[in-house]
């Protein structure tokens, strides 16, 4: 990776950026909880409901593991505080995708 690249990734405002973003795409996964939901799962469109819904789920995941990683790269340099925000939206996404996967969110 380019070096002045990833000195900008490494400040501490893109990955306060990234955890922002991250956190309101998970506010925006509980709204399309219901898609995949007792109600949702019985719906004609089940099947796009739930694709729809492991892709924002995934999409919050990516951001919130990327801002997990610059922010872990970034306290090897300065010592920051642990990014627990950020690995806690990770643990979050990751049960998410485990129920959904298994069929739980449904019941």
């Amino acid at each position: 990776m380019n070096k002045s690249l990833l000195k900008y990734f490494q400040t501490s405002t893109a990955g306060s950026v990234l955890t922002v973003m991250s956190g309101l795409l998970f506010f925006f996964t509980c709204m399309l909880l219901p898609l995949v939901g007792p109600a949702g799962s019985r719906a004609p469109d089940s099947g796009k409901n739930q694709v729809a819904f492991l892709g924002v789920l995934f999409f919050t995941f990516l951001l919130a593991a990327l801002a997990t990683w610059l922010k872990i790269l970034r306290r090897k340099e300065d010592q920051s505080p642990l990014p627990i925000c950020s690995m806690g939206l990770c643990a979050v996404c990751t049960i998410l995708f485990i129920l959904q996967l298994t069929g739980l969110l449904a019941i």
